[in-house]
């Protein structure tokens, strides 16, 4: 497939909505007011209702204008397979019927199924679906799903392209993560896949310059080989992150019954994953904590690491978690400079920790926070830093976020931000994604970022091309 195929399902020039009604609370009533905040046009098709929030409606599918590229079905799953093929006999290039009831059900179900993809097969229409929320783009203000999904806290865009065979997984967890800051490109629910599926999105934001960052959620893999040959072309540009549900022998019947296809060997999986590039995480709040930090930071250049903290038990858990033997990918403890040390003790109290860890407790205010990170960051030592930025104690205030993100932005080592102050942490992590700095609030959530950024500069350096 070629990289363009998809440009109209992201940006068609108008859409329709079929099965739109003007009864509040209904899939199709929702999905056609949401449509309406775009700047396209947007046509309702229902056989027996007038108008629709003020506009005209289409009796039938074969009465809308030409210029219709997406066509979004909101109907039982019957109903969905006729109006799929008259979409077909129109020619419109996109099709997504929302509607579930098909192969996941059973034999009647993929019958249905079977017909959709006929409809493919006969007519050139492609079908993201069924049994799936849509698409979500912010930037092109397109926006199918008919559930709550953070949508307003993710409209100003950003760079990760979340792939998921689950919408509702892909939804929950983005409305989640949003609360701390998380740059969307495009969601895409691919539900029963029967016709496009990870291969075709894959290959598509691989060359897409908005696109900074591959997010996928995947329960079966029926085209094993073609999606691992397009994840690896795609992680060879930029950061391809996954979530494989179905490891266990229970998770994986429960993931075929989901999806009506078989789950395979979860250990064959890990091992290709790793020889393609992909990296591999274990739950829905670490596909998106890793999206987050490969999207937006420059993986460093080596994996020593230094912690500048206003708290000394914050600074040994977060000695600990950085020298995990068993962690996946192998952080070490930098050793400071002596000329680092001694600009540390020239600022913070006669009892901090002037090695790394820095321990700066909470004596800690602003400046001294500010020349503790200074100096780190210019120590030759040192290739990433995790910066506990804790507000209680006394002498740290909210501009701390602001220069913090002022020294970050200019420093050409990775600095990542651990940010707690109670019920405020999600408000000031948010505050410091707006200034360009990636905050967690927790330890653990924080180092793993750091291995991530790690993880994936070895695998660019793997993968770079060479004789």
């Amino acid at each position: 497939m070629g990289t363009t195929n998809l440009d109209r399902l992201f940006k068609p020039r108008a859409v329709a909505v079929i099965g739109a009604t003007a009864r509040a609370g209904r899939v199709g009533r929702i999905i056609f007011q949401t449509l309406l905040r775009s700047d396209r046009p947007v046509y309702p098709v229902h056989p027996s209702e007038g108008t629709i929030l003020g506009r005209r409606v289409y009796k039938r599918i074969e009465d809308l204008p030409p210029d219709v590229d997406l066509a979004v079905i909101a109907t039982s799953a019957e109903p969905a397979v006729e109006a799929a093929e008259a979409c077909g006999r129109r020619r419109i290039p996109f099709i997504v019927p929302v509607a579930g009831g098909f192969s996941e059900t059973g034999p009647e179900g993929q019958a249905l199924e079977d017909r959709l993809r006929r409809a493919v097969r006969d007519y050139g229409s492609r079908i993201l679906g069924p049994n799936t929320l849509g698409v979500f783009a912010p930037r092109e203000r397109l926006d199918t799903i008919f559930v709550e999904h953070g949508d307003r806290a993710l409209g100003l865009g950003g760079g990760v392209a979340f792939i998921s065979q689950s919408s509702s997984v892909g939804v929950e967890a983005l409305g989640i993560e949003s609360n701390l800051g998380f740059g969307l490109r495009a969601f895409v629910g691919l539900g029963n896949k029967v016709d496009l599926d990870e291969v075709d999105f894959l290959d598509y934001f691989r060359d897409d310059p908005r696109t900074t960052c591959v997010a996928l959620y995947v329960e079966s893999l029926p085209n094993g080989r073609a999606f691992l040959q397009a994840a690896g072309r795609a992680a060879r540009v930029k950061p391809v992150v996954a979530l494989k549900a179905g490891r266990t022998p229970s998770g994986a019947a429960a993931a075929s019954f989901h999806t009506g296809r078989l789950a395979g060997s979860d250990r064959l999986i890990d091992g290709a994953f790793r020889q393609f590039g992909l990296q591999r995480v274990s739950d829905e709040e670490q596909l998106c904590d890793a999206a987050r930090v490969l999207s937006e930071v420059a993986p460093p250049r080596g994996n020593r690491a230094a912690i500048v903290s206003p708290a000394g038990g914050y600074s040994v858990m977060a000695t600990d978690e950085v020298e995990r033997p068993d962690a996946p990918v192998a952080l070490t403890m930098s050793r400071l400079s002596r000329k680092t040390e001694a600009t540390i003790r020239s600022v913070a109290p006669p009892f901090s920790s002037m090695r790394n860890p820095v321990d700066l407790t909470a004596s800690a205010t602003d400046d001294m926070t500010i020349a503790a990170l200074s100096a780190v960051l210019e120590d030759e030592g040192v290739d990433i830093v995790l910066c506990m930025a804790l507000f209680a104690p006394p002498g740290i205030s909210d501009s701390l976020i602001r220069r913090i993100a002022g020294l970050a932005s200019g420093a050409t080592k990775p600095v990542i931000v651990v940010a707690q102050f109670g019920p405020f942490t999600d408000g000031h992590i948010s505050r410091f994604h707006d200034y360009g700095v990636l905050g967690y609030p927790s330890v653990a959530r924080g180092v793993r970022a750091m291995r991530w950024l790690v993880e994936r500069a070895q695998i660019q350096a793997r993968l770079s091309p060479g004789p």
